[in-house]
């Protein structure tokens, strides 16, 4: 019975030993190795800068003294305009919202009344805050701002300045560059040279976009 016992500690205390100091290896077949995750969307975040070129879409423009039409033009020359932009962007998962600055330089005749080539702008400053979409390596995207700019009629000069709205998209060409098109409208007034009288000029463009971000 003494020898019986004995045995059968023995044999409790040897399986004890083996469990607590040599576990049973895990097979390879069950092991689950998960490989990580690669980041394969695009970061819109940041600084950044580029160049546009633009193509008028043509508009209309009136003239009123002391609430009087005095002259209305209801199309104006499709002209062209290049410039630059900076802006800056936050992202927050797929929305990116941010703000820019544009200047353009306009061509003559640019954006005047048809058959009226000594009218023109001579050029746009356009601020504007924008909110957009991105889906990987394109951004969609509307704004809403404020536009400055200069009208010529001859010697004489005068400001002009209003809103101004639109949409675009931005493609990301790799990591920094991206290129897009963008729809904007201004619709802009201001005392023209002669006293008392107003001008009111709603213009629509089409741009391309080329940048660069930091």
């Amino acid at each position: 019975m003494k020898i019986l016992l004995l045995a059968t500690t023995a044999s409790f205390a040897f399986a004890g030993t083996v469990l607590a100091g040599n576990p049973a290896p895990i097979s390879p077949a069950a092991a689950v190795i998960v490989p990580p995750v690669a980041n394969t969307g695009a970061d819109w975040g940041g600084f950044y800068l580029g160049a546009t070129y633009g193509m008028g879409l043509g508009g209309d423009m009136e003239y009123v003294t002391g609430g009087a039409v005095q002259g209305t033009f209801d199309d104006l020359e499709s002209g062209s305009n290049y410039g630059a932009f900076a802006g800056y962007n936050i992202q927050r998962n797929n929305l990116v919202f941010g703000g820019e600055i544009a200047y353009s330089q306009v061509d003559t005749p640019g954006y005047g009344p048809i058959g009226f080539p000594a009218e023109t702008f001579n050029y746009f400053v356009d601020g504007k805050a924008r909110v957009g979409y991105a889906m990987n390596k394109v951004l969609v995207y509307g704004f809403a701002g404020y536009t400055v700019s200069q009208f010529e009629l001859g010697a004489n000069t005068w400001a002009t300045n209003g809103f101004n709205y639109g949409a675009g998209v931005d493609i990301m060409l790799g990591e920094h560059m991206f290129m897009g098109a963008e729809y904007i409208g201004r619709n802009l007034s201001g005392e023209t040279s002669n006293a008392g009288q107003i001008q009111t000029t709603n213009i629509q463009a089409v741009q391309l976009r080329a940048g660069w971000k930091f």
